[in-house]
Formats: structure tokens, C-alpha cells, sequence
């Protein structure tokens, strides 16, 4: 009978102390597992498709040359407008000076068109043109090489001194896309230069090399001074909404959804991912401002945790 007594006890501390051993691991386990749970607020924010382009521009632009070696005084400041006829520089001749007979061979000269006026050229001015992207092979215009010059005080007789660039006419460029199936020849594509964000009429595509032909609604600033810049092609329409870290993503059986903060418990919550890019996600109704968890893993279901180490 004793025996039987002390075999009871034997089994009833032992299971006392699996009991009190298992309740040890498992704090010590949920303890660590909160350790390593690392958190980030879901933010109202974009999801923008775009892809950085590089783009080499044409307007209509005009040389205007030196009709004589001297000294240059230019006509109001770098960029301003000026209509045709309008001075852009007088050139004193060399060895002239105020008062001397050879003043009056000053030589004033005229702006031939409207538009632009700057003091630099790149010799593309003839070449790189509307109507020769639409025309030309464009591998051998695209070759073509600039020489960048800011004209001098002094200049030689046939020297260039700047460049019109006709302003009322659309700006055209050649926009090396690596992907032109999606274009089509008629339709409009959105493209952001500098400041600006425009649609863009595409009038050519091209194989080799692969692009498409566009033309701007109207001149595009910046693009006479610099013909050759990078440019971001708005290949898809932003999506707004509340966005998480794709890190934060966990499929749970058959259901993709996060786990979140709430109250001091971390819940699981089916979401619907609306669209997403290489690292955040925009997740239909998910409250703007709540913690996410970034390092999923299985168990955090109903972990106690706090949120210190957002």
C-alpha cells in the first residue's frame, strides 16, 4: 500500500514537473520569438511604375554665325525670347573703338525667326532635327557626336555665336525604351522631363536601336541646352493607398495576408494586395498608421509583444 502511495507521488511530481518545465520553455520561447519580431507602420503612400529612359531631343533651331572677327555685344540675357528681326548681338569689328571711322562698321544682327536665343551651340543644330528623326536611320543620327560651345566675347568672322530655337513648335525626341511591344504608333505614353510630366504622341518605333519616335504637345524647357538627358517613362499609372514593406507578406495556409499589432497581441489578417513594385505593397483596407510585422514566421499568432523596435 505504501509502495502504491509513493509511486503516486512519483508520478505526480513528475508530471508537476513536465508541467512547470513545458511552461518554462514556452515563456522562454515566447520571450525569444518577441525578441526577434520586428515591426514597421503601414503608411499612406504611391506605388509608381517607372523606369528611368534615356532621350535625345530635337526642336527647331538656327545657327546664328559672326558676319565679322571682333568683339560681341549680346542683346538682352541667355534664354529670352526674341521676335524675328529683333537684335540679338552687335559685333565690333577688330581694332574699332568708340569714336574711330571703324565704329561705323558695327555689324548688328537680326534674329531670322522667332524664338529662343542662346549663347551655345553642339553642331547638331542641322542634324538632329524633327523631321530627321522621323526620316532618318536613326543608328547613324544617334552617332552623331556634339561639340558643346558657349561663344566669347571675341569671335572669328563665320564663328557661331548661339542658337535660335523656335519655341512655338513641339519638341520632338528619340526615347531608348527597352520594351516598345507595349507602344503603339498613334497612342500617347506619359513621360516626366525634368519638372514636367507630359503625354507624349508616339509617331515612330524603332528596332534598331529599340525606342520610340515621340512628340511633345509642346517645347519641353531644358531640352535646348541639354539635347541628351535621362527622362522616366510612366510605363503604368500609379496606385494609391496605405503601403507595407513586401517583407511583411506571410501565407498562411492557403491565405496571403500580415500579421499585426493590435492591443499588444500579434493577430494574422487576410489582405488583398492592390499593386505592388520591388518593395512596397499596397494592401486594400489595411488602417493607415498600424503596425506590421516584417519578419513573419510561424506561432506569432497571439504573441504578446510591444513595438519599440519599429
Amino acid at each position: 500500500m505504501e509502495g502504491k502511495r509513493r509511486k503516486t507521488n512519483y508520478w505526480f511530481w513528475g508530471i508537476l514537473f513536465i508541467i512547470l518545465a513545458g511552461g518554462v520553455v514556452w515563456c522562454y520561447r515566447s520571450t525569444l520569438i518577441a525578441g526577434r519580431v520586428k515591426f514597421a507602420v503601414a503608411e499612406t503612400g504611391t506605388i509608381r511604375h517607372e523606369r528611368s529612359v534615356a532621350a535625345t531631343f530635337a526642336n527647331q533651331e538656327l545657327t546664328v554665325l559672326a558676319p565679322l572677327s571682333g568683339k560681341v555685344q549680346y542683346i538682352g540675357e541667355d534664354g529670352q525670347r526674341l521676335r524675328r528681326g529683333e537684335i540679338v548681338a552687335v559685333v565690333q569689328p577688330e581694332g574699332a573703338g568708340p569714336g574711330t571711322m571703324e565704329n561705323a562698321q558695327n555689324q548688328t544682327i537680326t534674329a531670322s525667326m522667332g524664338g529662343l536665343f542662346f549663347r551655345q551651340s553642339d553642331g547638331l543644330e542641322s542634324v538632329l532635327t524633327n523631321e530627321n528623326l522621323i526620316s532618318m536611320d536613326l543608328n547613324k543620327l544617334l552617332t552623331q557626336t556634339s561639340s558643346l560651345k558657349t561663344s566669347e566675347a571675341t569671335v572669328q568672322k563665320g564663328e557661331v555665336l548661339g542658337k535660335i530655337v523656335n519655341n512655338l513648335i513641339p519638341t520632338m525626341a528619340f526615347l531608348e525604351t527597352p520594351n516598345i511591344d507595349e507602344l503603339t504608333v498613334g497612342k500617347t505614353m506619359r513621360v516626366t522631363a525634368g519638372n514636367q510630366t507630359i503625354s507624349a504622341k508616339v509617331l515612330r518605333k524603332s528596332d534598331q536601336p529599340k525606342g520610340v519616335i515621340v512628340e511633345f504637345p509642346h517645347y519641353i524647357d531644358g531640352t535646348a541646352a541639354q539635347r541628351r538627358q535621362e527622362v522616366s517613362w510612366i510605363y503604368r499609372p500609379p496606385t494609391n493607398g496605405v503601403l507595407i514593406p513586401k517583407s511583411a507578406l506571410w501565407t498562411q495556409g492557403e491565405e496571403l495576408g500580415v500579421f499585426l499589432w493590435s492591443e499588444g497581441v500579434v493577430q494574422f489578417k487576410k489582405v488583398k494586395v492592390l499593386d505592388e513594385d520591388d518593395k512596397m505593397a499596397c494592401i486594400m483596407d489595411l488602417p493607415n498608421g498600424i503596425p506590421v510585422v516584417i519578419t513573419p514566421q510561424d506561432g506569432l499568432e497571439g504573441l504578446v509583444a510591444n513595438v519599440k523596435n519599429i
